[in-house]
């Protein structure tokens, strides 16, 4: 008796990726590669699940006196004390701009040029999408979220108590919180996202005696924090990768309007030369990320 299955196995995803190549359909394995990438780095990139991107065609590029590389002049946030840019590949040193404009430059994030022949191909147990994904697309999001989450680290510790504080190990989860939202607040700003380590959302089930009963946490308890995205009404970001995001920090992002302009000049692109048996790939793009409001992120420690 035939039974149908969903599942599709690893060795008819790389048959069907091998096949467009070596029927000349190049362009359309870079295309469903390209596709991929994309997706798995909007499902997994701290920086893609917290902001918007747009992408930018050539006749928006504003360009320079003395140099030729891209880049767009934004008006900065009202009321903002200075901006400053993502220094991806390209764009110069980080620096800070005051007055009404700022200059966002495009960089570009290119991972490593893999060089592999079909015959090696065939012999990959799991499916090409998924060794894209820890070849390619990895190294991608590894770079938007470090050079992102740095400058916000840079700019938060130049601006000291203000933007950031340390919160004594006895206050509960719920009101350390809430710190994140005042200190905002204080800048007359309004909350955005909060972004932690997946550990410390998971402390967010910890519950004082006096706090059971309540009907919300109560279900909370019961049905653990897995595929929830907020807390107390507030949208939460949550990652693993406790090299970029430590356990015990918690980040609060005003707005996206109040606080940053994230644009692509070209979105992730899988390209794909191929010669005989010898597969050339490697995936690139030119990202641009100005932040008009560098008051916008505070950070919480939670001590």
């Amino acid at each position: 008796m035939p039974v149908e299955t969903t599942q599709v196995s690893a060795e008819l995803i790389n048959a069907a990726f091998l096949q467009k190549l070596e029927s000349g359909l190049v362009k359309e394995a870079e295309e469903a590669g390209s596709a991929y990438v994309r997706q798995k780095l909007y499902e997994d990139g701290i920086l893609r699940r917290l902001f918007e991107h747009r992408t930018v065609t050539a006749d928006e590029l504003d360009p320079e006196m003395d140099s030729d590389k891209p880049s767009i002049i934004v008006e900065m946030e009202p009321d903002a004390p200075s901006a400053t840019f993502v220094p991806f590949k390209g764009t110069g040193d980080r620096c800070y701009f005051e007055g009404k404009r700022f200059r966002i430059p495009f960089g570009k994030i290119e991972a490593t040029r893999e060089n592999k022949s079909k015959f090696e191909l065939m012999t990959i147990r799991m499916d090409i999408m998924s060794w894209l994904k820890e070849n390619q697309v990895k190294q991608i999001q590894q770079e938007e979220d470090g050079l992102f989450l740095g400058t916000v680290d840079q700019l938060i510790a130049d601006a000291g108590a203000s933007q950031s504080i340390t919160v004594p190990a006895s206050e509960s989860f719920k009101d350390a919180f809430m710190y994140g939202p005042k200190m905002l607040n204080s800048l007359r700003l309004p909350t955005g996202k909060v972004l932690m380590h997946k550990n410390t959302y998971l402390d967010s089930l910890k519950l004082k005696t006096d706090e059971i009963g309540y009907a919300p946490q109560e279900k909370r308890f019961s049905n653990g924090a897995e595929g929830e995205d907020s807390f107390l009404g507030y949208n939460v970001v949550t990652t693993i990768k406790d090299d970029l995001v430590k356990e015990g920090e918690m980040y609060f992002f005003a707005p996206q309007e109040y606080f940053c302009k994230f644009y692509l000049l070209q979105d992730a692109t899988l390209f794909i030369k191929n010669e005989a048996d010898m597969l050339s790939f490697h995936t690139y793009e030119a990202p641009g990320m100005g932040i008009g409001n560098t008051r916008g992120a505070v950070k919480i420690i939670l001590g």
